[in-house]
Parts: structure tokens; sequence; C-alpha cells
């Protein structure tokens, strides 16, 4: 645990010096050590910021810790900076994937039980929120998570979504800036045929959609059981993924219930990075 937060922490430290990141002389806490205590947070303790400083003052990784709330603040101001980060570790594992094959997939983020929306603070009703998985036969209040992994199954972009979209639709939301050439592997539930022959007219990126039984563009059954196993890498991701998450994510606004989101999934993908 500790070597694995000392070589996170190093990462970030340099990664920073390297974009020439500037903060004020006067801090006690770099952003570096605000990084890696979220970091623990989301891998060792579901989320729980006051656990997380309280383990790095007890076992000596930060000589000063800062309290919660000052901690909070902290952590939102460099919510950009992070993304920044993920990116630029995502393009590095693009750039190691020499299969080309990626998966992109989505999965759900519930807010609150069905019985509780009206009493719902976080979020007010709102329809576009109110979505249905269907593969747990199930509705839910929340958003979806559409995100390409490579074939390891580690992410390497993600979009968050009203959980009412399709993931048809939800795939706009996704930059997809994958390599010259590559595969993109994803089910039924993205079939877009127009998106399809942009995205391999513009950018050469072939979207391999798994054909539903009255398509138009009809495929061999051994493509088809081809990416239905290759799927399987994603849907195990989103398992191991979700099994960092606590039974409830505690937050006090909307905003801080999506940062908290969005860190499960970069701390996930330095982890991964790490035992690649």
């Amino acid at each position: 645990m500790i070597d694995n937060a000392i070589a996170i922490y190093c990462f970030f430290d340099d990664f920073l010096k390297k974009i020439n990141h500037k903060e004020d002389c006067q801090r006690q806490m770099n952003d570096a050590e605000i990084m890696l205590i979220a970091f623990i947070a989301m891998k060792s303790f579901c989320g729980h910021y006051e656990k997380a400083l309280q383990y790095v003052k007890e076992s000596g990784l930060c000589t000063f810790v800062l309290s919660k709330s000052r901690f909070n603040r902290r952590l939102h101001g460099i919510e950009d900076i992070m993304h920044f980060i993920f990116l630029a570790v995502g393009d590095t594992l693009k750039d190691f994937n020499t299969s080309m094959e990626y998966a992109m997939d989505s999965f759900p983020v519930n807010l609150c039980h069905n019985i509780r929306i009206k009493n719902n603070h976080l979020l007010p009703y709102n329809k576009e929120y109110h979505g249905k998985c269907v593969s747990k036969r199930e509705y839910f209040y929340g958003f979806k998570i559409q995100v390409i992994t490579t074939i390891q199954g580690c992410p390497v972009e993600f979009a968050i979504v009203p959980g009412s979209w399709s993931d048809s639709r939800g795939m706009k939301a996704l930059p997809i800036n994958l390599p010259d050439g590559s595969r993109n592997i994803s089910d039924s539930g993205y079939t877009d045929y127009i998106a399809e022959d942009l995205m391999m007219e513009c950018e050469n990126v072939w979207m391999d959609v798994v054909r539903k039984s009255n398509s138009k563009r009809k495929e061999s059954p051994y493509r088809t059981y081809y990416k239905n196993v290759m799927r399987k890498v994603i849907e195990n991701t989103f398992s191991q993924i979700t099994a960092w998450f606590p039974k409830r994510i505690h937050a006090t606004s909307i905003n801080g219930f999506l940062l908290k989101l969005k860190l499960f999934l970069w701390s996930y993908t330095f982890h991964k990075a790490l035992t690649l």
C-alpha cells in the first residue's frame, strides 16, 4: 500500500513539475499530496476522505494534513488538472496498446432508490435522469458512465451522462480520440450507421458494433461471437470499478457526487496502469 502510494505521489509530482504547475509557496500541502490522498480514499476507503486523511497522518506519508473541509476545497480546485492527467495517461496507454482494439460500454450509477426520488436533495427530480438498466431489468435515478477501455481493461476515456440517455446518444459525449486504424467494439445499443461511417471516413476508426437480428448490416456468426467474448473485458472492468464504490456514495452537493465518480474512475486507471 505505502509503496504504491509513494509511486503514485512521485508520478503526480513529476507530472505537475513537467507542465510547470505553479502553487502558492505558503501552502503546507502541495497539489500532488492532495491527489495522492484522493487516490488512497478511492482505492482503500470507499471514497471516505476523512479516513484517508487520518491514514496518511498516522502512516507518516504526509508531514502536514489539512482538515476535511479545506481538503475538499483544494480537491475541487484541481479537478481540471486531474482530468488532464487522466487524458495524458489515457493517450500513453493508447500508444502502448499494440492490438489497436478497444471496448466501449456504459454502466448506471444510482443517486438514490426509486422510492426516495422525491426526498432526494442532491438532484431534484428530472425525467432526464430517470433511466432503465436493461441488463438488470430495473429503473434507476442517476447517471450513466460511458467508458472506453483497452483490451486489457484499462479505461482511456469516459463521460458521465444523464441516466435516461441511450447508449447511442451517450456515445456522442465521448471524444473517441483513438489512434488511426483502431477497432472499437461495442454492443448493439450503440448502433448508429451515420456515426460509424463518419468515424471510418474521417478518423479511420472502425466502430465494430454487435449487430441486431434485424440489422441492415449483416455479419458472420464468428464475428459476433468474437465481439461478445471481447466485450466481457469491459464488463469485468465495470465489476472491478464498482467494487470500489461504497453502498452509498456520500456527498453534500451534486458537484461533489460527480467529482467522486470521476475520482473512482481516475484512481482505478492509475492503479491499473501501475499493474500492467
